[in-house]
């Protein structure tokens, strides 16, 4: 009974250690952040509205931190996002420190001057090494995957297809030669030509009979002899 009260109570006493460790950190982030606004304060000393974005412009270090101790407690994955995230903790301790440091330093010079002329942009920083861990995640990469695997399935979709057409289309073409063959040699026999030649007689019967006003006699009619015969008639 003992040793089970005794587990309970480590257990308990672990949990309290990580939640303290948590309101540590993110304590000492919220602190280097309210001495980025007061160091920004100097600047926008008489445009409110702008004050008003730096506030915003300086909590994403302590939303970061929030991010990390998250990240690393349960999300981040180990491998690379995990070693990222650790880079980037160090550096958002880093900027915090070196905000901190300026807001004390009363003379900017040597590299606190330059750390001055950056730290407006912090922010970015704090964007840059949060989207680099949201990036670095696996299921994006797996997701990325997808989308190329699914890409070059419509791409492979797409290739057959035009090949399938490009192959019909040389059916056709074919089907076409031999068509045109076949009409060639239909009208080369003596029985197309004589059906043509029909017709022509036809054409030119109606033609004649247009041009003269006469209707010119049928080819079972009487037969003539000369062109008087015929175009006087003979009965």
């Amino acid at each position: 009974m003992k040793l089970i009260e005794e587990s309970a109570n480590r257990g308990a006493a672990r949990n309290f250690a990580k939640i303290l460790a948590v309101i540590i950190v993110l304590t000492v982030a919220a602190f280097g952040d309210i001495m980025y606004i007061m160091e920004m304060q100097r600047v926008f000393t008489n445009d409110q509205s702008l004050l008003i974005f730096c506030y915003l412009g300086a909590f994403t270090s302590f939303m970061a931190i929030g991010y990390l101790l998250l990240g690393k407690s349960v999300v981040f994955a180990p491998g690379a996002q995990m070693f990222a995230a650790w880079i980037v903790f160090g550096a958002e301790l880093l900027i915090i420190a070196l905000n901190i440091m300026l807001v004390f330093s009363k003379d900017h010079t040597g590299f606190m001057a330059m750390w001055a002329f950056i730290s407006p942009a912090t922010p970015v920083f704090h964007m840059l090494g949060v989207a680099m861990i949201y990036f670095l995640d696996p299921e994006m990469k797996e997701a990325h995957r997808d989308k190329e695997l699914q890409s070059k399935l419509k791409q492979a979709d797409r290739e057959q297809k035009y090949a399938e057409a490009m192959a019909k289309l040389a059916v056709r073409r074919k089907h076409l030669e031999y068509t045109v063959m076949g009409l060639e040699s239909a009208v080369n026999s003596d029985e197309s030509q004589s059906r043509i030649a029909q017709h022509a007689h036809s054409m030119n019967d109606s033609l004649l009979t247009e041009l003269s006003g006469r209707t010119m006699p049928k080819d079972d009619g009487p037969h003539f002899t000369n062109n008087s015969d015929r175009y006087y008639g003979r009965r």
